[in-house]
């Protein structure tokens, strides 16, 4: 690192909690604490900068940190410069954050974002914000009443604002995590999807016209379907919306909000198309999904160096856990339960709406259903009436999204039995409101979770890049069968 690098301090000042509209999707906490893509947003903005700044950032959450970095301030030379970066400032282009790091060593003068409430203040003498420091102990700069004449005004980094909900919907709707063999691409107006899989593109773009006309408001349209070079496309409108997903991890919801977001979910379960059928045609549907599925996900799984290595890891520490022994004790379970799976009728499926493909906005009732499994033909519209139920509850009871946004840990207990803890806030209190909402739209809660322990199962092989994260879908899936047989 050289000299000049060493003559710059960067401040992330995060101390202030969200609030308003924004605290309704992502409760009260502060912004570097947002999960964004499967990683808090202060791990962002980290990544964002150059290497040799990682020495160079005070992370600042709260008036404990204010001695040290004062400290950090009055060591530095004359010629050391500081940037002062608000917690709540969003940026879209990552390399805009980094473009703007390595310039600061070369500014000779004091800049900012804007004139009134500047997200980011550059002060060439870093000494200058002790000057100021009884105005900054009480208030990040962002929240100052004067105007910052006496600074010049950078346009090639601008960021958004996080703590006005127009802002934080634009940043936070381009949220979406896309597989290795997706591409996808944001302006103001469109979300573009593309992918190698051109079948699955296929049907995905062909479901929406495939449904019947009173389930189209639900979902979101697609258009402009294309196939070239090998990849297949479609455009939808961009909607500014936060995801289920977000707002369930983040506590956003409170019992009142939880309980008319799941009304509304089973009520468009609910409202499926039915088509009449054998219980034994049903049933069959039920083995294919449940049973058959995750035979083949399983012999995938293990078919693989590194699924054979977390499996050894698992059955080490607990033998019950290794895919085969929960595998074999789910085949017993589903047997014992088979004629729940028997149904009258089969429903059109969705195929995957976990909260992650929910986009609501609490305040409107608003709700839109994204990135179905698709269907190229009528036909292949009809899926057994549970499997979307299992994956709601997915969801609500089996914590799939905080596992997906690596809001776990796995531990030892004192027995040295492994252990998967949870970041939960709120939702030990709101899981009953789904728990009897689903009893009264007629569903067993214990088939239910039973369909769910297969998904959770059915996942492994998906997510053998991250053996933490099937090492807890392991953990997930004995837990829900242990719930399953003591029933």
């Amino acid at each position: 690192m050289s000299t000049l690098h060493d003559n710059i301090l960067l401040i992330l000042d995060d101390r202030e909690i969200a609030a308003g509209d924004v605290r309704g999707v992502v409760g009260a906490r502060r912004f570097g604490d947002i999960m964004f893509q499967r990683r808090r947003l202060v791990d962002h903005f980290r990544a964002g900068l150059p290497a040799w700044a990682a020495s160079r950032l005070i992370h600042l959450r709260g008036a404990d940190d204010l001695p040290a970095l004062r400290a950090a301030l009055e060591a530095s030379g004359e010629e050391c410069g500081v940037c002062v970066i608000a917690g709540r400032a969003g940026f879209a282009e990552a390399e805009r954050l980094l473009q703007l790091a390595e310039r600061l060593p070369y500014a000779e003068e004091d800049f900012t974002d804007r004139l009134y409430q500047p997200l980011l203040v550059f002060l060439r003498n870093a000494h200058r914000l002790v000057e100021q420091w009884q105005e900054f102990s009480a208030a990040p700069l962002h929240r100052w009443e004067l105007a910052w004449h006496g600074c010049q005004r950078i346009a090639s980094v601008q960021p958004l604002d996080l703590a006005r909900m127009r802002d934080f919907l634009s940043f936070i709707s381009g949220a979406t995590a896309a597989r290795h063999f997706n591409q996808v691409k944001l302006d103001a107006y469109y979300y573009t999807k593309s992918s190698a899989d051109v079948a699955k593109m296929r049907a995905e773009y062909a479901f929406y016209g495939l449904v019947p006309e009173a389930m189209r408001p639900w979902l979101v349209q697609p258009f402009d379907y294309q196939e070239r070079d090998g990849r297949a496309s479609y455009r939808t409108l961009r909607y500014y919306l936060a995801d289920a997903a977000l707002q369930w991890v983040h506590g956003a919801f409170d019992a009142d909000a939880f309980d008319s977001f799941v009304e509304r979910l089973l009520f468009f379960m609910a409202e499926r198309p039915r088509r009449a059928c054998g219980k034994a045609e049903s049933a069959a549907a039920a083995r294919a999904l449940f049973v058959t599925k995750l035979e083949q996900r399983a012999e995938q799984f293990l078919a693989t160096d590194a699924g054979r290595r977390i499996d050894a890891l698992a059955a080490s520490a607990s033998p019950h856990l290794a895919l085969a022994a929960q595998v074999e004790r789910f085949r017993r379970l589903y047997q014992r339960h088979e004629k729940s799976f028997a149904f009258d009728h089969m429903a059109i499926g969705h195929g995957d709406p976990c909260f992650s493909n929910v986009l609501y906005d609490q305040q409107r009732y608003l709700l839109r259903l994204i990135d179905p499994r698709g269907a190229v033909s009528e036909e292949a519209l009809w899926t057994h009436p549970l499997y979307d139920i299992c994956k709601l509850s997915h969801s609500a009871l089996g914590d799939y999204d905080f596992i997906n946004n690596n809001l776990y840990r796995i531990g030892f207990d004192d027995g040295n039995a492994l252990q998967l803890h949870l970041e939960h806030s709120n939702h030990a209190s709101l899981k009953p409101v789904f728990q009897r909402q689903l009893k009264a739209a007629g569903h067993d809660e214990r088939i239910v979770r039973l369909g769910e322990a297969s998904l959770f199962l059915s996942m492994l092989p998906l997510h053998l890049d991250m053996p933490n994260k099937v090492m807890a879908f392991l953990l997930k899936a004995d837990a829900i069968l242990d719930l399953v047989e003591n029933q």
